[in-house]
């Protein structure tokens, strides 16, 4: 359930197609000209999200790749952007996720490049209050655990958490899950 200003959903209707994401024009090649792993529907649900932050709220993404996700998050809304990651994944890095957020005139946002759990408890994010934090690095449940732990002391009082890929089989596996419980499916042997 959401509570605060995130709770309320002016003109909502049972129609349930995503918002284009502003600056997109609603075009799929969106996705094709920055590349990256996301889905058109996580994206649209980052960008909702995004304007929703409070004032004084911050956007922190830990997964930032070649910047798909924070670009979607920041087209259209005003705020304090963060993204995190230590360029690991292969074909992205800083050059190009710099490139793909100046190609759509993106600015007042910070890159925290190095590994997300070391900065984090560092304090890099210092006095951030983050309103909507978005996982999506390692993909396995103590990972995924970790980066909610670490976010915790920096999260505002109604922060929505955002944890990509916890349908997949190796995160169920490592939470010590039943296959398919994941992805909310009931397991194969009930």
């Amino acid at each position: 359930m959401l509570t605060g200003s995130r709770s309320s959903c002016r003109g909502s209707s049972p129609d349930t197609r995503a918002r284009p994401i502003p600056g997109t024009g609603g075009s799929p090649r969106f996705l094709e000209d920055v590349g990256g792993l996301a889905r058109e529907n996580n994206l649209a649900l980052l960008n909702l999200a995004a304007s929703l932050l409070g004032r004084g709220e911050s956007y922190v993404e830990v997964g930032s790749f070649k910047g798909l996700s924070l670009i979607a998050a920041m087209l259209g809304n005003a705020g304090d952007f963060v993204g995190i990651d230590d360029f690991s994944l292969g074909g992205g890095n800083r050059r190009r996720l710099d490139a793909n957020l100046r190609r759509y005139g993106l600015a007042g946002h910070t890159i925290l490049e190095g590994d997300a759990f070391t900065l984090l408890r560092q304090g890099a994010l210092g006095a951030r209050r983050v309103g909507v934090y978005y996982y999506d690095a390692a993909h396995d449940y103590r990972s995924q655990m970790r980066g909610l732990r670490l976010i915790e002391p920096y999260l505002a009082d109604d922060a929505l958490l955002i944890v990509d890929d916890t349908d997949w089989n190796q995160v169920a596996r490592d939470a010590g899950l039943p296959r398919g419980a994941a992805a909310g499916r009931a397991p194969r042997d009930a």
